[in-house]
């Protein structure tokens, strides 16, 4: 028959060999923040800056982790105004012109985002963003102006045709991971538009996520 004070290293025996077999197994269960073959979707806000101001903007994604590292994706951003520059000649008058306003865009693309290991196995995921998709504007009518021979400037109206012109995009971001479903994500990235207008310009974005799976 067991003493007492055998009965206790017995019983402190047992619970390590079971601290032994369970703790390594909850701390590898804790370290998949980043589970290959789980959902993401998730809203963000931000501001975007063209040519001449930042401005607020807005949208939604949805991630797909083909595994810890590479995350392919869809996007959808509002942009209230991106500023642009254009220039030309009147036909009327033949004189040169250029001028700056803002408009608004829509922008849907698709990408990967590429996890950094600089951070093993942590709730924070440092990752890259290359996209690429297009940027849909519609006709608007701007005010174009310049100087005559007098110096005078002349104010005319200037129709900017509406359409959609494909665009590459790239930046960075940081995951935020708030357990296994919830998370929340900052991001900036550069655009560079094709087509008339190839200003670049940029965003930069905070908002939260859910894995779905």
């Amino acid at each position: 028959m067991l003493t007492r004070k055998r009965a206790d290293r017995f019983t402190l025996a047992v619970v390590a060999v079971l601290l032994t077999g369970t703790v390594p197994s909850a701390i590898a269960q804790s370290k998949s923040v980043v589970r290959s073959g789980s959902f993401e979707v998730g809203g963000f806000v931000g501001s975007s800056y063209g040519i001449d101001q930042f401005r607020v903007m807005g949208g939604g994604n949805a991630t797909f982790a083909v595994n810890k590292y590479l995350l392919p994706y869809v996007e959808f951003s509002y942009f209230p105004g991106i500023g642009r520059t254009s220039s030309g000649t009147f036909p009327a008058t033949g004189r040169p012109f250029t001028t700056s306003y803002s408009i608004p865009l829509t922008d849907f693309h698709g990408g990967v985002h590429i996890r950094l290991p600089v951070l093993r196995e942590k709730p924070v995921v440092p990752y890259l963003v290359f996209g690429a998709g297009g940027l849909t504007s519609v006709n608007h009518t701007v005010t174009a102006s310049y100087k005559d021979d007098t110096g005078a400037v002349t104010q005319v109206p200037l129709t900017v045709p509406g359409g959609t012109n494909f665009a590459v995009n790239t930046g960075g971001g940081i995951r935020f991971y708030i357990g296994q479903r919830f998370g929340l994500r900052v991001e900036a990235k550069a655009y560079k538009p094709t087509g008339d207008f190839t200003d670049v310009f940029g965003k930069v974005e905070g908002g939260f996520f859910f894995q779905l799976r």
